[in-house]
C-alpha cells in the first residue's frame, strides 16, 4: 500500500503505523469533534466523507458517538449490518460506497454504559473491524472531552482533528476547550469548520447572520487554527439529513454542497502542510504545575516540550515595569532580592497569549507572554 494520499494534486504522507496494526491499511484517521452537541458535527462528518469520496479518495466513516449514534441515518440507512468472520474480525458494511461502523447498525436498544464500556466499544471498532485499505477514516466524535475522545486519540494514531463550531460567543468558548483537549493529547488541529454561519433564504437566496458573526475567525486567529470553511444554515440540509439524503448526493450543485467540497480540499491542503512541517504555529502553554517539594514549576507546551523552572528563577524573570526598566530594558531587581521560599500562590491565563502569576510575596503585576517565557527557558538551557 502506498504511504501517501493524493487528492487533487495534493500529496499527503501517512503516519507510520506499527506492523500488524488493525489500521495498517488506513492512511489517515481524522477526528471530527466539538466541545458540545447540536453544532452539526455529525452532519459535517458525513458530508466531509462524501466530499472526499467525490474527490477520488477511498473513505470510511466511524461513528464514535456510542450513546447517540446518527451517522447511518444521516448517510442514508440501508438494511445492512456488520458480519463476524471465522477469524473474529468484523466485515464492515458500505452505505453509498462508504464503509460505515456505528452502534446504530447493531440494534435499536439504547446504550446504558459507563465511560470505560463506551471506550472499549470504540477500541473494538478500531481493532476488531476490517477497514481494509482507505485513504481516510473519518471519525464522528461524541460531543465533549471525555473518555472516548482520550481513548481514540491514544489508540488510533490520529493524523489530525477538525473542530466544528457555531458563531455564538458561548460556542466559541466551548470550541476552544475541545481544541485544547486535542492539543493536550498531542493530536494536530487540522482546522475549524464554522456551521450555521449564515441563513440562506430558500425563496430568494438572501443570506443573513442570525446567530452572530465572526466567531470562527476569532477562534482561528486566537488559537492559530486555520478556517477550513463556513457552512450556511440551509433549511433543506436539515430535512435531507433526517431523510438520509446527504446534500452532496441530493443537491450536488448547491452552494452548501460546494462548500463541503471546498472544506474537503482545504483539509487535504492543511494536512499536507502539517505533515511536511510547513505550518508554523507558535507554541502555547497547556498547563503549569507547581511542585512545592521540588520548588519548581513544570510547564507543558502544545508542541510537546516540557520545561522546568525554579520558583525563584520564575519570579526573577517577571517582565513588569516594577521589575524591568521600560526605557533601558535593564532588570531592576536582583536574584538575591527574591526570597528563597517564594512560591506561586496562583496562576491564571491571560487570553491565549500569556500567564499572570500571583506570588507569595504579594507581587502580581507580571504578565509572562508565552513567547517571552519560551525564549527565557530556551536561553537558560
Amino acid at each position: 500500500m502506498k504511504s501517501s494520499t493524493t487528492l487533487n494534486g495534493v500529496v499527503v504522507e501517512a503516519p507510520k503505523r506499527p506492523e500488524g496494526s488493525p489500521l495498517a491499511g488506513v492512511k489517515h484517521v481524522i477526528a471530527v469533534g466539538s466541545g458540545k452537541g447540536g453544532v452539526g458535527k455529525s452532519t459535517t462528518a458525513v458530508n466531509l466523507a462524501i466530499a472526499l469520496q467525490k474527490l477520488g479518495a477511498k473513505v470510511g466513516l466511524m461513528d464514535a458517538d456510542i450513546y447517540g449514534p446518527s451517522v447511518p441515518t444521516l448517510l442514508g440507512r440501508e438494511k445492512v449490518e456488520p458480519t463476524q468472520r471465522s477469524d473474529g474480525k468484523v466485515n464492515i458494511p458500505e452505505i453509498n460506497g462508504i464503509k460505515v461502523m456505528s452502534m446504530a447498525l447493531l440494534g435499536d436498544s439504547p446504550v446504558v454504559w459507563r465511560g470505560p464500556m463506551a471506550s472499549k466499544a470504540v477500541t473494538q471498532f478500531l481493532g476488531e473491524c476490517d477497514w481494509g485499505e482507505l485513504d481516510y477514516l473519518i471519525v464522528d466524535m461524541p460531543p465533549g472531552t471525555g473518555d472516548v475522545q482520550i481513548t481514540l486519540s491514544q489508540a488510533a494514531r490520529l493524523s489530525g482533528a477538525i473542530i466544528v463550531m457555531t458563531p455564538q460567543v458561548l460556542a466559541k468558548d466551548i470550541a476552544k476547550r475541545g481544541l485544547k483537549m486535542f492539543q493536550q493529547v498531542r493530536v494536530p488541529i487540522i482546522g475549524l469548520v464554522e456551521n450555521m454561519s449564515e441563513y440562506l433564504c430558500p425563496s430568494c437566496g438572501h443570506s443573513s447572520h442570525i446567530f452572530s458573526q465572526g466567531g470562527g475567525e476569532a477562534v482561528s486567529k486566537e488559537l492559530h487554527a486555520p478556517m477550513l470553511g463556513s457552512i450556511p444554515l440551509d433549511p433543506s440540509l436539515v430535512e435531507e439529513g433526517d431523510e438520509g439524503r446527504p446534500v452532496l448526493l441530493s443537491r450536488p450543485d448547491s452552494k452548501v454542497a460546494k462548500v463541503f467540497l471546498e472544506i474537503a480540499q482545504n483539509m487535504a491542503n492543511e494536512l499536507n502542510d502539517l505533515v511536511h512541517g510547513d505550518r508554523q504555529v507558535p507554541p502555547q502553554i497547556l498547563s503549569i504545575e507547581p511542585n512545592e517539594k521540588a520548588r519548581m514549576s513544570k510547564i507543558m507546551w502544545t508542541d510537546g516540550v516540557q520545561s522546568l523552572i525554579a520558583f525563584k528563577d520564575f519570579r526573577f524573570l517577571c517582565p513588569c515595569a516594577v521589575c524591568v526598566d521600560e526605557n533601558t530594558g535593564e532588570r531592576k531587581i536582583k536574584k538575591d532580592d527574591v526570597a528563597d521560599d517564594i512560591y506561586p500562590a496562583s496562576v491564571r491565563t491571560v487570553g491565549n497569549y500569556a500567564v499572570q502569576v500571583k506570588w507569595s510575596d504579594g507581587h502580581d503585576t507580571g504578565i509572562y507572554s508565552y513567547e517571552y517565557l519560551r525564549k527565557c527557558l530556551t536561553a537558560s538551557k
